[in-house]
């Protein structure tokens, strides 16, 4: 189950999973800690799609955005649409744009199959590690800078993709 839930110090909302199953949650934007059954849930939903959509338009309400918000296809509309459109490839964008695709496909492949980005390896740490300073010395193992790292980290926690919970923390 996932909840969208409130913060009573910042404002901010975030969503919450298993709220039921756990006694605290720290807030991703203040750090401020929460007792989850004093927590204003906004929405709950076994369908975290439906909780993302609702805590966005939550924010959207809280910015006066709301007009802007409706005109705005759903996550999955948008999802379905690049997934059918029509767009130029990254062979034609690179060959239109002047650079050799074959030069960038070998380079890629030097880097040993293929690269990971920052937020790829923050990823990757949270999956396999538990804590915060675990994540971190994980990231920073595999290039990533810890400052990086722990701004990456953060803005999971923000974005409500992870969640941290008796310092635990794990992705949604």
């Amino acid at each position: 189950m996932y909840a969208v839930v409130g913060c009573t110090e910042c404002g901010s909302y975030w969503l919450l999973a298993d709220p039921d199953g756990q006694d605290t949650a720290n807030c991703p934007t203040c750090g401020r800690t929460h007792q989850t059954t004093k927590l204003n849930r906004f929405y709950t939903s076994d369908d975290r799609q439906a909780a993302v959509e609702i805590r966005s338009r939550l924010l959207a309400e809280k910015r006066g955005e709301t007009e802007q918000f409706e005109q705005v296809a759903d996550a999955a509309e948008l999802e379905r649409a690049v997934e059918e459109g029509t767009g130029v490839d990254d062979r034609a964008y690179l060959d239109r744009s002047g650079v050799d695709p074959d030069a960038v496909g070998e380079a890629g492949d030097v880097s040993g199959g293929g690269s990971r980005s920052r937020d790829e390896i923050v990823r990757a740490a949270v999956a396999e590690r538990d804590d915060r300073e675990a994540v971190l010395a994980y990231a920073t193992e595999h290039g990533v800078p810890r400052d990086a790292a722990g701004d990456l980290l953060d803005r999971l926690l923000r974005r409500g993709e992870a969640t941290a919970a008796g310092g635990e923390i794990r992705l949604l």
